[in-house]
């Protein structure tokens, strides 16, 4: 820690940019696509969304992913809303008590996306001169987390004996969202500003391996301007979007902190995931 102590006051200047470009990644590209999901998956919960969905698509849920009709409800939201998103409406089913532990965690081994829409844009940018890898790598994900769901082992599901708690008027529920939402996103933006200063002590030549397993943003942006081949730069995206850095997993383990649900199930679907993402890419 002394050491660390000097290091940061040797190389002020360097820190300060760090940790300002993590807040600059927050403002710009994380807040505005995450705040608002986030808010909007509780406005759902409020109005039954998880039991409408429950209704109409529950069985087939059920019947592939083996786990409770409202899991729907976090597949749907996390595959257009991305991580954290799922953590956060997934602890909020589990809140709601339309999910016990061991469904939460079940499910959130397999609802691990990045938000499309800034997948897209790092992949334009990194493959322009490739298009087919833009889709490939976009979608493959999505294709994976399935695979994932429907070889995972069966949980048993509880829609019998859910207990609701007395709703609470929409106000007072938009504003223990609004809070609750804003919590959630500090923590996010404290864990990816420290994650930022880790890679500037630790990765000072900005090792493309190093940088995206600690953080996916910077991974992926350092791929963008770099001549390793094709094959290579798929390897690594991939790498990086399907294991999500290790900010990611630290921002996962603080939003289930006050939970049962087991961030250990995160951690092994993202390994497996990783592993046959590299093999898929490989093959074809």
């Amino acid at each position: 820690m002394t050491i660390l102590t000097i290091f940061i006051f040797y190389h002020n200047e360097a820190i300060q940019t760090s940790i300002l470009n993590a807040c600059n990644l927050f403002i710009t590209k994380l807040f505005p696509s995450l705040f608002p999901m986030m808010i909007l998956a509780d406005c759902f919960i409020y109005f039954k969304l998880p039991e409408l969905l429950c209704h109409y698509l529950g069985h087939i849920f059920t019947k592939y992913f083996h786990t409770s009709p409202y899991g729907a409800f976090a597949f749907f939201i996390s595959c257009f809303s991305g991580t954290p998103s799922n953590a956060y409406t997934i602890k909020s089913l589990y809140n709601q008590n339309y999910l016990t532990a061991e469904e939460s965690s079940k499910i959130l081994s397999f609802t691990f996306f990045s938000n499309p829409l800034f997948l897209y844009t790092m992949l334009s940018l990194i493959f322009k001169d490739s298009p087919s890898s833009i889709y490939k790598l976009l979608f493959l994900p999505y294709l994976v987390n399935i695979i994932i769901g429907i070889l995972s082992p069966k949980t048993p599901t509880t829609i019998q004996n859910i207990t609701q708690k007395k709703q609470e008027n929409f106000g007072t529920m938009l504003s223990s969202s609004i809070k609750n939402a804003m919590n959630t996103l500090l923590l996010i933006l404290g864990t990816i500003s420290v994650f930022f200063l880790i890679n500037t002590i630790i990765n000072p030549y900005q090792i493309s391996f190093i940088t995206g397993t600690l953080e996916i943003s910077q991974g992926l942006n350092s791929l963008i301007n770099t001549n390793l081949n094709l094959k290579i730069r798929e390897i690594l995206a991939i790498t990086f979007i399907s294991f999500g850095g290790l900010s990611i997993h630290m921002q996962i383990k603080g939003i289930l902190s006050d939970t049962t649900i087991k961030y250990t199930s995160f951690l092994k679907g993202r390994i497996i995931q990783t592993i046959l993402s590299i093999l898929i890419i490989l093959i074809f």
